[in-house]
């Protein structure tokens, strides 16, 4: 993998993340914008190294915890996104060997996973971070609920997403493990 190209692919997700989030916010749906940061992710560790994905995977979810968000508190708390999207890079890892990589499905289906991994991850060390003297009252089912939501919405938008990326599977660099004649 072409490392300065996951910089730039990775500057321009986010980028694309934080300042279209009013845009597709659902608004019905208690406020939930999707993670495309997290389709990203799916993609690298769909088709990288094992240590290249885990890699990039924990620098997206760190780049997730120092985003702001709408209920921005005024710090950032490192952590939970980079474990979650690590530990959610990890299950994608196992399961890329059983899916068809290069259908746009595939990375729908392995978003949803994913975010619902990094969620598990991320809603524990929030409510261990609320259960501290002076931590703010965290309710750990509603926010993973939300989280779930994400995960769907996000999903939806990875089938357009992951035929874009696919597109551009020759700017990546990424090695093939298969034997060449």
């Amino acid at each position: 993998m072409r490392w300065p190209v996951f910089a730039i692919f990775a500057f321009i997700v986010m980028v694309l993340q934080l300042s279209l989030r009013n845009v597709l916010t659902l608004q019905s749906l208690r406020q939930i914008s999707p993670d495309l940061v997290a389709c990203l992710a799916v993609f690298i560790a769909l088709f990288a190294h094992r240590g290249a994905a885990l890699w990039a995977c924990w620098f997206l979810g760190l780049m997730m915890d120092l985003a702001p968000t709408d209920g921005d508190p005024g710090y950032f708390l490192i952590g939970p996104h980079a474990l979650g999207y690590v530990f959610g890079g990890f299950l994608v890892l196992q399961l890329r060997t059983m899916v068809f990589r290069r259908r746009a499905v595939t990375l729908a289906f392995l978003t949803l996973v994913f975010l619902v991994a990094a969620s598990v991850v991320t809603v524990f060390m929030l409510s261990m971070r609320s259960w501290y003297p002076g931590g703010d009252g965290f309710f750990a089912l509603s926010e993973f609920w939300r989280r779930l939501l994400i995960a769907g919405y996000s999903a939806a938008l990875a089938i357009p997403l992951g035929a874009l990326l696919n597109s551009t599977m020759a700017l990546w660099g990424f090695q093939s493990n298969a034997a060449r004649r």
